[in-house]
C-alpha cells in the first residue's frame, strides 16, 4: 500500500481504529470472562447517573403564624422551607405562604385569599418592607383585633424565620396607608410579638 496515496483523515481514522480496537476487544473480553463484575459495574454507572447533577434542596424546619378560629390571637404552624434561598426569596415565600392561609380548619387566615405579595425588601439593618396588593373594601369589616392578628401574622413570621430581619413595615398597593381597616396604625415599623401568641 502507497501511503503517499491515502487522504490524510483516512490515514488518521486508520491510526484511530489499529489503536482503539484492542481496547474495545479487552473490554469485550472483560465482560465476557467477568460478567458478575461487569453487571455490578453497569448498575453502580446507571444509578449514580440517576442522581448525578440532582441537587437535593436542604430543608429547615420554620412556623408560619395564623389566627386562631376563635380570632383572638396567633398559632404557629410549623411549615418547611428551603435553606439555600436568600432573606428575600425566603421573605417572598414566607408572605405568599401566609397569604395561601392555613391548609385546613383549625386555623384561619388573617389576609383575605385574593392578596398578593406586590413586593419584599431587606435592608441591611435588619428592617423589612412588605407590599401587598389589597383590593379596595377588602378590608372595610376587620375590626382592632384582627388587624392586629394580620399585622402580626406578617411580623412574627418573617422576624422569627430570617435572622436577619428585626423590623418590619406593611404598605398597601404600593402606598404607605394609615391602617388596615382603620383601627392600628401603618407609620410604624413593627418588632416581634410573642404575646399575641398561644
Amino acid at each position: 500500500m502507497n501511503i503517499k496515496r491515502i487522504p490524510f483523515i483516512s490515514f488518521i481514522l486508520l491510526v484511530c481504529l489499529m489503536n482503539c480496537a484492542p481496547g474495545v476487544g479487552a473490554q469485550e473480553n472483560n465482560r465476557r470472562n467477568n460478567p458478575d463484575q461487569y453487571n455490578s459495574d453497569r448498575d453502580s454507572l446507571n444509578e449514580d447517573s440517576l442522581y448525578k447533577g440532582v441537587v437535593k434542596a436542604k430543608l429547615f424546619d420554620g412556623f408560619l403564624y395564623f389566627a386562631d378560629p376563635g380570632g383572638d390571637h396567633l398559632k404557629a404552624m410549623p411549615k418547611r422551607f428551603a435553606s439555600n434561598m436568600n432573606s428575600h426569596e425566603l421573605g417572598r415565600d414566607i408572605i405568599e405562604a401566609l397569604m395561601e392561609g392555613p391548609p385546613n380548619f383549625a386555623l384561619a387566615p388573617t389576609f383575605p385569599s385574593d392578596t398578593r405579595v406586590i413586593a419584599l425588601f431587606i435592608s441591611e439593618e435588619g428592617r423589612a418592607w412588605v407590599d401587598l396588593g389589597i383590593r379596595e373594601g377588602r378590608l372595610k369589616n376587620m375590626d382592632t383585633v384582627s388587624e392586629l392578628l394580620a399585622i402580626y401574622s406578617i411580623v412574627n413570621s418573617l422576624t422569627l424565620n430570617i435572622p436577619g430581619v428585626k423590623q418590619v413595615k406593611i404598605l398597601v398597593n404600593g402606598s404607605d396607608v394609615e391602617t388596615l381597616g382603620g383601627h392600628v396604625s401603618l407609620k410604624y415599623f413593627y418588632k416581634t410579638n410573642m404575646l399575641i401568641v398561644k
